[in-house]
């Protein structure tokens, strides 16, 4: 075989390789907020934050997150062991169940959270209560990743704390 054609072979396998990467990037979604109760009673069953991701469908800084971040984030597992992370968005029109077990819109809920900015990410305790950081808007995605791992390490600390005292 010549140096050509071992090279093509070798661009044709990596090609396949990137190829079904990015299948299974593309197949991995955030969750849609359905339950925030039972995630309450999966998150102090874990002790875990949830990290609820409050966006508009016509929002492009959220596209942005979401692609950029938060699904390559969760399709390398970082969140794994870490939080629950659903994604709220306030164009969706069918109520859920919030986090007292009572049905409520997203417009409800990101008013109730003062989260109607886009994309805002939310760190809360089983209750529901804000234990971490919250992030607002896009200011430096590069560090945004770093920005995020360090909410998510407050918001375990605080989850754990209260798990300590309780």
């Amino acid at each position: 075989m010549t140096t050509g054609k071992r090279l093509a072979s070798v661009l044709i396998v990596l090609l396949a390789l990137i190829g079904t990467k990015t299948v299974f990037a593309a197949g991995v979604e955030i969750p849609p907020v359905n339950n925030l109760n039972e995630l309450g009673r999966i998150s102090q069953q874990q002790g875990i934050p949830v990290v609820v991701f409050v966006s508009r469908d016509a929002c492009p800084y959220c596209r942005t997150l979401r692609d950029t971040i938060l699904v390559p984030m969760l399709t390398a597992g970082k969140f794994e062991h870490r939080a629950i992370i659903v994604e709220a968005s306030l164009d969706q029109v069918n109520p859920f169940t919030g986090f007292e077990n009572r049905q409520i819109t997203a417009m409800d809920f990101g008013q109730f959270y003062r989260a109607e900015i886009t994309p805002t990410l939310l760190f809360l305790d089983s209750e529901g209560r804000e234990i971490g950081k919250r992030i607002t808007g896009i200011s430096n995605l590069e560090f945004y990743g770093h920005y995020l791992q360090m909410s998510i390490n407050e918001a375990l600390l605080a989850v754990r704390s209260e798990i300590q005292q309780n």
